[in-house]
């Protein structure tokens, strides 16, 4: 049997996350429970608490509001995906994670894979000539190894652009980092969704 403080603390996280009073989920999830006096409950998952945020965003908003937030997160990824392709006509992009499926709370961030043998700094150059921000670099240890990243914030909402090689394509619907099926998106796809 489920401990009912797990979901007490869960909504209590997802209110502080959209009420701006907590960073992340984990940050959350623990000023939750510190709150609630519920230390020894078992801590809700990530899912969990963005399921709450989900129902509290659609009922702020509305059911058309919440389309219109996600519509946007959508339209976003899609003019990056197609400064992309029309910077680097060679290298397919994927929308990948959560805003691939529309879910869009308790924080979004736009996950976007490229597929190409170009270097980074030669994507980043690509983005500039386009006039994006110019972005952080990084590197994300995956199960495919080391893979550069560029960093940055468009609209107010974080993006991530992974570069992955060609022949990591054939994964494209594989999490990077955990190993189990994700959620994507070509740009087509996106394309037809904002139709």
């Amino acid at each position: 049997m489920t401990d009912p403080r797990t979901d007490q603390i869960a909504r209590e996280a997802a209110r502080l996350i959209e009420t701006g009073q907590a960073e992340s989920i984990d940050a959350a999830i623990r000023a939750a429970a510190h709150a609630l006096g519920c230390h020894d409950a078992p801590m809700p998952g990530a899912g969990r608490v963005r399921q709450h945020a989900q129902a509290m965003s659609m009922q702020a908003m509305g059911d058309e509001g919440y389309a219109d937030s996600v519509r946007n997160v959508w339209e976003i990824a899609e003019q990056l995906m197609t400064v992309l392709q029309q910077g680097m006509p060679d290298a397919p992009t994927l929308l990948v994670g959560r805003a691939a499926k529309g879910q869009i709370d308790a924080g979004v961030t736009i996950h976007i894979r490229i597929y190409t043998k170009s270097s980074i700094g030669e994507i980043a150059q690509v983005l500039a000539d386009f006039d994006y921000d110019e972005p952080a670099f990084e590197t994300a240890q995956t199960k495919s190894g080391r893979l550069d990243r560029l960093r940055f914030v468009e609209e107010g909402i974080e993006i991530v652009l992974t570069r992955c090689l060609p022949e990591m394509f054939t994964d494209a619907q594989v999490d990077l980092f955990k190993g189990h099926a994700i959620e994507t998106a070509t740009l087509d796809e996106l394309r037809d969704r904002l139709k």
